[in-house]
């Protein structure tokens, strides 16, 4: 229900400044909204004149050399010789990549919710493995928990253990051999989630 009395006329907008009375008409600005397609035209207009002052960047082919003679500091300010001057220099070798990654030994180990082998083939895996030399003589690799440790251990500590002897032939260099290995085996010659 709205307050009945003496309706006030509109107030200018000089007088904003003058208290607010509830039968005053909310004060609003007269905003003009003029722009649209043609704005949206003149704004691409204007960036596309903007780039056109800058050329296409395309990457060094060779460094740039600069004479001997300058120091460190003027040499980063030297003019660039065109790359049909400048010396062509070897193309570094890259390092051998490894055939194969620990990530990958371990995809192979856990295909087909795998644990790890049965304890026959985790004795031939770990006894392929090098003892590593350490200062106070060699030092061989974790033993599997196989015989009497077998029935005791969980699932995943034994997963655990088999990613130690992963984890050891990669840093002896012996990945690939340890790849073919675990590739050789058969599906039943390994340990799987929910088996005993």
């Amino acid at each position: 229900m709205t307050p009945t009395g003496p309706k006030l006329p509109a107030r200018k907008g000089a007088d904003l400044d003058q208290p607010w009375h509830a039968a005053d008409p909310i004060p609003a600005p007269d905003a003009v909204h003029s722009d649209g397609d043609s704005a949206w035209a003149m704004w691409n207009e204007v960036s596309k004149q903007h780039e056109q002052r800058f050329a296409p960047t395309a990457p060094m082919t060779v460094p740039p050399t600069a004479p001997a003679s300058l120091s460190p500091g003027e040499r980063a300010w030297a003019p660039t010789q065109s790359p049909d001057r400048a010396p062509i220099l070897p193309t570094p070798q890259r390092e051998k990549q490894p055939l194969f990654t620990l990530d990958a030994a371990m995809l192979v180990a856990r295909k087909n919710n795998r644990v790890c082998p049965r304890p026959v083939r985790w004795t031939e895996f770990v006894a392929m493995l090098p003892a590593r030399k350490t200062a106070r003589g060699q030092q061989l690799p974790p033993a599997p928990a196989t015989g009497p440790a077998w029935k005791v251990t969980p699932p995943l500590t034994k997963r655990l253990c088999f990613r130690e002897h992963i984890e050891w032939a990669e840093r002896a260099g012996m990945l690939e051999s340890a790849m073919a290995f675990m590739q050789s085996m058969r599906e039943d010659e390994w340990l799987h989630m929910g088996e005993d």
